[in-house]
């Protein structure tokens, strides 16, 4: 069993990385929506007329930013992708090691990495390395408290209501029909998915983190117990060697005694 506490922080900085960048990105989709408004009303107030100045000033800018940011969260997740496989792999190898398992470590790697499909399987790996942790520390009376799968249950309750928005038309969802009177249906579906993806984000990095806890006490669980073994060995062969020592030196002390007694009987 390795240490895999620094693959799981590495994998859980870059997912705080994308989610703080989508969350800037929703922002400044907000913003974009302020300015228009100001825009529309710059004509009957001369506050919001030099309002709109500097907030037209700022949608200048506005692709180069937003390029600088996708690029950002291309890279992050990348990076994210990377490190994450690595700690499934090793997760499910130092799990398989203690307990059994549904999925083997290359077989998790490669399910998750199904375009889209790999997607929601990582739902139920997750669900099974989770599981299979939890009983292995159950087994060791080491269990503090109990993994939040309701974390990783609503993640894919609104992974799910996500492909809905993205994959449905906007005239077929007539939840929206009241809302297309006062604002664009597509501005509202925009926002609704940025605001989807930082709750997708904030859920598994709430299921991720509670995993990588329980996952460091259970490694130093094991380290304890394997150092302990390996102590109540050295002292096992150090009362053996003990034990041969005493043997052989009370043998050499019965050797002289029985000589002498063989050399008076010849006497």
């Amino acid at each position: 069993m390795q240490d895999n506490t620094k693959r799981g922080k590495h994998a859980l900085f870059w997912m705080k990385a994308v989610l703080i960048l989508f969350a800037v990105l929703l922002l400044q989709m907000i913003l974009n929506i302020v300015g228009a408004h100001f825009l529309l009303q710059s004509s009957t107030s001369q506050y919001f007329r030099v309002l709109a100045y500097l907030v037209g000033f700022a949608i200048m800018f506005n692709f180069i930013f937003t390029f600088c940011v996708c690029i950002a969260i291309f890279v992050s997740t990348v990076s994210f992708a990377v490190n994450y496989l690595s700690w499934l792999h090793r997760a499910v190898s130092n799990l398989r090691l203690l307990t059994n398992m549904s999925f083997s470590p290359m077989g998790a790697v490669v399910l998750t990495c199904i375009p889209f499909v790999g997607y929601f399987l990582n739902y139920l790996i997750f669900r099974d390395i989770a599981k299979s942790q939890e009983k292995c520390m159950q087994q060791n009376q080491i269990l503090k408290e109990r993994f939040p799968i309701k974390f990783l249950n609503a993640w894919i309750i609104a992974s799910l209501l996500l492909l809905v928005i993205v994959i449905v038309a906007p005239s077929q969802l007539g939840f929206l029909t009241v809302v297309s009177t006062m604002l664009d249906v597509d501005w509202v579906l925009k926002i609704l998915e940025k605001i989807l993806v930082i709750v997708i984000c904030v859920l598994y990095i709430k299921s991720f983190s509670a995993y990588i806890k329980q996952e460091r006490e259970l490694f130093q669980f094991h380290t304890e117990t394997l150092f302990q073994k390996r102590v109540d060995e050295a002292i096992r062969e150090r009362d053996i060697e003990r034990a041969i020592a005493q043997l052989r030196k009370s043998e050499n002390k019965e050797a002289p005694k029985s000589e002498n007694s063989e050399s008076d009987q010849e006497k």
